[in-house]
């Protein structure tokens, strides 16, 4: 049957290229299709994988400034408990959580690093929403983060914080004074592990003193922060356990946010809705942010590009199939007589398709071999056409979101979590700005390779098997019978 195979390609040779130009086009069009498919999972992946995978329970500002009157002062005394942030740290999706208490305070043993303010800075400081927490309005020289764990901190996971001597502080200092402060903190006070100094602050006209113990000591990498009033200068910022910020604020229960780690950033959703309906919070007065909005901007576009090239994929399946079945029921005409005097002499019709099958397996072989590198390009050139088709949608996404109203409402939700939410939309803003600025990885994969191999079998065996079978139902009288040329 091969002898035979080679024999015929040969002697239509018109024909074998004709298939082989068709085939490698098919081919090329369908690992393009099947490479951008994996190209937009994986930068899916990598942006969800960037985001990270926590949830933040924090007072609903946004819904506290549209609820009050024109004038009215923002309540003070809306505050969430860590009862209620207690609620939700064994639901399902949780595995770990952190409370965190922002505040500020002042020393007499030691002076905050200062910083120059210029005239933008202070303009900044003018505009700023004037919706903080009572606790955040008196600002003193130093910016209290007591934290329940500070090993999934933002700032440190994401290395724009990194630790220079010592450690962090973890669960296990839960009701300790030990504190971990900056690196130029503790020089311009010549301060190192193991030394101890003192904050002040007033609660409730009375003045509260706490002493702190340094065991960690940490340097700032990266930061939009650094400028303006000692309050806002994260090199003055003093992480201590959530005692120490109870102590301060003068409340064993108050925090100012709640962080939930999920087992799976893809859950995030489900965690919020499972929050609201088994805890008894009000989330018209307290809100769940799953810190996702830049992922559903982005993947938006990108599901879009998938769904495309899936939909590309199938396409150029079935119009492929159907060329070649074409193609090879007007070809397989001229082997009327061929057919007929084969099964004359008693070869069997699968021993017949066979041989077709080799024919058209042999050519496809070689086209897919070729695609393998000429994919490549195919894949380039048409993942480059749908970024740029994608990127106006971006654009118009973003200038949506970034209108003066939204900010405002937005900020207001992140002024409360000023470690935790501020430090990831720094980090995102430098490592997320939409899949119209990131070259879409659209390599051919081990997986693509595999996946093309079956979908070019499939469409060879198809494109025979069907004009054969309109042929070889027919007896051999018949078919010499038909025969033409």
């Amino acid at each position: 049957m091969i002898k035979n195979a080679l024999l015929s390609l040969k002697k239509n040779i018109g024909k074998t290229i004709l298939l082989f130009v068709i085939i490698v086009v098919i081919t090329n069009l369908v690992i393009a299709g099947l490479s951008i498919q994996s190209a937009t999972q994986k930068s899916m992946d990598q942006i969800r994988s960037s985001l990270g995978n926590d949830v933040t329970l924090s007072v609903n500002f946004r819904n506290m400034m549209k609820n009050r009157e024109p004038g009215e002062a923002v309540s003070n005394e809306i505050s969430l408990t860590t009862t209620m942030a207690d609620s939700l740290k064994d639901l399902k999706y949780v595995e770990n959580y952190n409370y965190q208490i922002s505040t500020s305070a002042n020393s007499d043993s030691i002076s905050a690093v200062e910083s120059e303010s210029d005239s933008s800075n202070n303009q900044q400081d003018t505009n700023k929403p004037n919706d903080q927490p009572e606790q955040e309005s008196n600002q003193g020289d130093f910016t209290i983060s007591a934290n329940t764990t500070m090993e999934y901190l933002d700032s440190f996971t994401n290395s724009n914080y990194t630790l220079t001597d010592g450690r962090l502080l973890t669960r296990d200092d839960a009701n300790t004074n030990n504190c971990v402060i900056e690196t130029n903190l503790a020089s311009d006070n010549d301060l190192s592990v193991g030394d101890t100094f003192t904050i002040t602050t007033t609660v409730n006209d009375e003045t509260v003193t706490q002493e702190l113990t340094i065991v960690g000591i940490y340097e700032i990498q990266s930061t939009n922060e650094i400028g303006g009033a000692h309050f806002n200068n994260p090199v003055n910022t003093i992480y201590t356990d959530l005692s120490v910020g109870q102590t301060l604020t003068g409340s064993s229960e108050n925090i100012t946010s709640a962080t939930y780690y999920l087992d799976d950033p893809e859950n995030a959703e489900a965690f919020v809705k499972l929050a609201k309906k088994k805890s008894d919070i009000d989330f018209d007065t307290f809100s769940l942010d799953a810190n996702d909005r830049l992922y559903q901007q982005n993947a938006s576009s990108l599901e879009s590009m998938q769904s495309f090239a899936k939909m590309f994929v199938w396409i150029v399946v079935i119009a492929g199939s159907a060329i070649l079945c074409l193609i090879l029921a007007l070809t397989i005409r001229n082997r009327y007589y061929e057919i007929g005097v084969l099964l004359s002499l008693g070869q069997s019709k699968v021993k017949i398709i066979a041989q077709q099958l080799i024919e058209i397996g042999l050519i496809a072989a070689i086209a897919f071999m070729i695609s393998l590198g000429t994919g490549q390009l195919t894949s380039h050139y048409m993942g480059n056409m749908l970024e740029s088709s994608t990127s106006s949608n971006v654009m118009q996404m973003d200038q949506k979101d970034d209108q003066p109203g939204d900010n405002q409402n937005q900020s207001n939700d992140n002024n409360q979590q000023k470690d935790n939410t501020q430090t990831k939309e720094n980090f995102l803003g430098n490592v997320m700005e939409g899949p119209s600025n990131q070259e879409l990885d659209v390599s051919i994969t081990g997986e693509n390779v595999i996946q093309l191999a079956g979908v070019t079998a499939a469409i060879c065996i198809v494109s025979i098997v069907v004009p054969a079978a309109y042929v070889l139902r027919l007896t051999p009288r018949q078919i010499l019978s038909r025969k033409e040329g």
